[in-house]
């Protein structure tokens, strides 16, 4: 519909203009946003069930798969926070160190023992002919320990700490027990870090066969601060944060001689931008992947106040941090909060590329990205991408979305499960396409409640319980590291219970129950699941099945359909005990 235009006069159009003049730029429309977003993210057509892996991790962050190994098809290389690099069983749970980069990192624990924090150890990924030469590569954020080969900070200033990728090497790398030798360590280039947090931390090769390295701002707010340049690293390709990288890790034309870099790198050559830049504009690109059938690579990045946000890469690209946050124009504001705002024709200088999905902060704080699925269980999710949030304090949780095939996004249904009850840290992807969620209850990487889950197909014949173990829920509370997992499984008719029990850190186990009593309450045993110790076992301490409870027990259960519906009722926990504890090490209600 056309609007009728009024003519004024000369005079009066001047004196509007010069009013307009005098008024603060952007003062019409620059108007922080407090809910850009506002359609919540519903929840989708598909469910999931999320079935425990593997247990008694610090903060599990990344997850992949050693290439061209069939011997190893059925492990998965997890990246642990704290410093380990697990090669877990995916058939049994069991884990063992393959490599433990702990005593390099710096101390962790941003404002105190026990707190949070963005650095650690944070990527690996193996070289595509790693079956032949066993290399792979790690991303470690250590103490500052001599000169950077990059670093935006000013003289006579120190780093909060520094950003390292290193070569090692695995001696019969396809051998189901080789770990890592430590004297094979190569360091590949060093990055000054301003600030603890917006690290970045992801290593994949590509398609290429090239290393693709994500890098964040160098922390703080708002791109600006001691370490961040005129404008933001966001926009400065003539320094290497807030980028994506692209090397060949063992070439040697770089200025340390430690890599390669690509002829075809899109800005090799190119005065005021860095050769090893594949693309920039990124505030904390913390994971990055790649489609293993389209190549597509997908780049996450998680916003500042608003807007977390999902691209597809390209080479040269700039992605718009500080210009832009998400599709959003973006106001650092000085020393107050930055904020982000409505684009209206001139805030956006062009050739900025805007993500393919957001949201913002109504559902979570911090987007955990992680692969398109190219697995076989899970039809109806075949070539969708699959991600997180660390935590939304609306929700109470870390929470599991999915993209649409018109990348909108929507939320899991998860199984038997009201919400995910954990934080999420990040996301594998196994040999042949399956996809795996890491958590931990505490969200900072200390403890040991860090758990590797699969994303599985929905079991419709069946109704899944669990518990989760630990000394805290025993009567009295037991001081004790132990953890585990219970997992149950009702058919339709309650003729016949299937049950898994994994244990962590615990010593000469004598006997595992159901009990019937209510959280707090001890109360008698109604079904055994494991008896015959001590046994000492880190992984599945029993599993099997049951199609009645024990004959003439205390509970007054005779059919499986009442302990569903104690179960069901909050009056059923499962019990661990030892020979320390008798009266049982570790404790869990069943729910």
């Amino acid at each position: 519909m056309y609007r009728r235009i009024r003519f004024i006069s000369v005079f009066t159009l001047i004196t509007l203009l010069a009013l307009v003049s005098a008024l603060p730029a952007f003062a019409d429309h620059r108007t922080p946003l407090d809910n850009p977003i506002p359609e919540p993210i519903p929840q989708g057509p598909l469910t999931i069930q999320l079935v425990p892996v593997a247990m008694g991790m610090t903060a599990p962050n990344w997850g992949t798969s050693a290439p061209g190994c069939a011997s190893l098809v059925g492990r998965l290389f997890v990246v642990d926070q704290d410093g380990k690099l697990w090669r877990v069983n995916l058939g049994t749970g069991q884990k063992q160190v393959v490599l433990d980069v702990g005593p390099m990192l710096v101390s962790l624990g941003a404002f105190g023992p026990g707190t949070y924090d963005e650095r650690g150890f944070l990527g690996v990924a193996f070289h595509p002919d790693y079956a032949s030469n066993g290399m792979i590569y790690t991303y470690t954020s250590e103490p500052t320990a001599g000169p950077a080969d990059f670093s935006t900070m000013p003289p006579d200033t120190t780093p909060n700490h520094q950003s390292v990728v290193r070569e090692w090497h695995i001696p019969n790398p396809c051998s189901a027990n080789s770990v890592v030798d430590p004297s094979s360590n190569r360091e590949l280039l060093r990055i000054d870090e301003p600030q603890f947090n917006h690290n970045g931390g992801t290593l994949v090769f590509g398609p290429d066969g090239k290393l693709y390295i994500s890098l964040g701002d160098g922390g703080e707010a708002d791109d600006q601060g001691v370490g961040h340049v005129e404008g933001g690293n966001g926009q400065a390709p003539s320094n290497i944060l807030g980028s994506v990288l692209r090397i060949d890790p063992q070439g040697n034309n770089s200025a340390n001689g430690q890599y390669g870099i690509p002829a075809d790198n899109p800005f090799v050559g190119m005065p005021g931008f860095l050769d090893e830049i594949y693309a920039y504009g990124f505030r904390n690109p913390f994971r990055i992947s790649f489609d293993r059938r389209s190549g597509d690579l997908i780049i996450t990045d998680v916003g500042q106040h608003h807007i977390e946000e999902i691209n597809i890469g390209m080479s040269g690209g700039n992605y718009g941090w500080r210009i832009k946050e998400g599709s959003f124009c973006f106001d650092p504001n000085g020393t107050e909060r930055g904020f982000a705002f409505e684009c209206l024709p001139g805030d956006d200088p062009g050739g900025l590329i805007d993500p393919i999905a957001e949201y913002d902060h109504g559902e979570g704080v911090a987007i955990v990205g992680g692969f398109v699925y190219r697995g076989r269980s899970i039809a109806p999710l075949q070539g969708r991408y699959v991600f997180g949030d660390f935590f939304s304090p609306d929700h109470g949780t870390g929470r599991l979305f999915f993209l649409q095939m018109d990348n909108s996004i929507r939320e899991f249904n998860l199984q038997d499960m009201e919400t995910l009850g954990q934080q999420v840290l990040g996301f594998g992807e196994d040999a042949k396409g399956e996809l795996y969620v890491m958590t931990n209850s505490t969200g900072v990487p200390f403890g040991e409640t860090g758990m590797v889950w699969r994303i599985a197909a929905t079991v419709p014949r069946s109704r899944n319980f669990r518990a989760h173990l630990s000394g805290i829920e025993e009567v009295p509370p037991v001081d004790t590291t132990a953890t585990g997992q219970a997992l149950f499984s009702f058919n339709a008719d309650n003729s016949n219970m299937r049950f898994k029990l994994m244990v962590a850190n615990i010593e000469n186990v004598l006997a595992a129950h159901i009990h019937c009593a209510p959280a707090g309450v001890s109360g008698p045993v109604g079904v055994t699941l494991f008896s015959g110790g001590p046994v000492t076992v880190e992984g599945v301490l029993a599993s099997g099945e049951r199609s009645a409870p024990d004959a003439g027990n205390a509970c007054g259960w005779t059919t499986l359909e009442q302990v569903r519906n104690a179960i069901e009722s909050g009056n059923a926990y499962a019990n661990v005990h030892t020979i320390a504890h008798p009266a049982g090490e570790i404790r869990g209600q069943i729910h």
